[in-house]
């Protein structure tokens, strides 16, 4: 009889269990705060080395671009996994866009890679925005940006 009572009480403790995860399952997902986007050049001398504010169409440097989330300890829900986007335009032209999976699963920050190739980036003169957005629900802001001005070869 004791043997019994004691799978019977196992199987109800199990019960309970499955029932939480279940119940934690259901929590709306936990906003992400957007914390930072840094780019740099890639330079075959020089390593990395940070974004100049210009540059020259026709340059041949990638660009590594660094974008930091995070998941707050008051964030309220569970750390469902999210996505950043960037994006690389001059004007209404989109260059090169890229979507990445971002999951952070307790209170801490994650950092996201970017690499833009250089064959990516516009060719014409004006001004680049490089674009990172954060998947909702996030805090605000939402979306962050690096801009630098290309100009023509002399």
């Amino acid at each position: 009889m004791h043997k019994s009572l004691a799978l019977l009480a196992a199987g109800y403790l199990a019960l309970i269990g499955g029932s939480a995860l279940a119940q934690e399952g259901e929590l709306p997902p936990a906003p992400y705060d957007f914390r930072s986007i840094e780019c740099g050049e890639l330079d075959s001398d020089a390593g990395y080395r940070p974004l100049r504010p210009s540059h020259i169409a026709g340059e041949d440097t990638d660009i590594l671009c660094k974008v930091t989330v995070a998941l707050s300890d008051k964030s309220k829900g569970s750390p469902k996994p999210h996505t950043v986007k960037l994006t690389v335009s001059q004007g209404s032209k989109v260059s090169f866009e890229q979507v990445r999976d971002a999951r952070v699963l307790s209170p801490s920050s994650r950092v996201i890679l970017f690499v833009i190739p250089a064959e990516k980036l516009p060719t014409e003169a004006g001004k680049v925005t490089i674009r990172a957005e954060l998947s909702k629900p996030v805090n605000k802001p939402s979306s962050q940006e690096v801009t630098y001005t290309l100009s023509s070869e002399d």
